[in-house]
């Protein structure tokens, strides 16, 4: 049986129906969107974690000065030197520039422990902009013995 002929155009559109017809469909844009956003959305993700563990170590280093502190004034380390080896050693996991001073003075002990925030994050992704920022840590207990 023979098909009509403008039955039979219908059936195979032409050359240039196709390309129309291509560029009109929006089937893909969704997924050319998602390219485009992507690159944002992980170097945000990126700093947010940076930063969220930059703090996560602040409060790990500051349990450890509080440690270190209490453990003098409870007599079982003998002198400023000794709570500064004590928080090195404990600290010694985070590979970071640690400038630690301890004074102890009027029955207090005072611990100040300063750290460069880059030594702290855990992507070398943008760190650039946090090159001149230093994370302090201070603890201070009164010396019980």
């Amino acid at each position: 049986m023979k098909m009509p002929r403008r039955t039979l155009e219908r059936a195979r559109p032409s050359r240039l129906n196709r390309q129309s017809a291509f560029w009109r469909n929006e089937d893909g844009s969704a997924t050319i969107e998602a390219v485009i956003w992507f690159p944002i959305f992980a170097i945000m993700l990126a700093v947010v974690m940076n930063i969220s563990m930059v703090f996560f170590a602040e409060s790990q280093i500051l349990r450890v000065v509080q440690d270190g502190n209490r453990a003098f004034s409870l007599g079982r380390l003998d002198d400023a030197a000794a709570v500064e080896t004590y928080i090195t050693d404990r600290l010694s996991y985070l590979d970071a520039a640690l400038a630690i001073q301890t004074t102890i003075s009027g029955g207090f002990i005072l611990t100040n422990i300063s750290i460069p925030a880059t030594d702290l994050m855990p992507f070398n992704f943008m760190t650039s902009a946090f090159n001149d920022i230093n994370v302090g840590v201070s603890a201070q207990h009164i010396i019980e013995f």
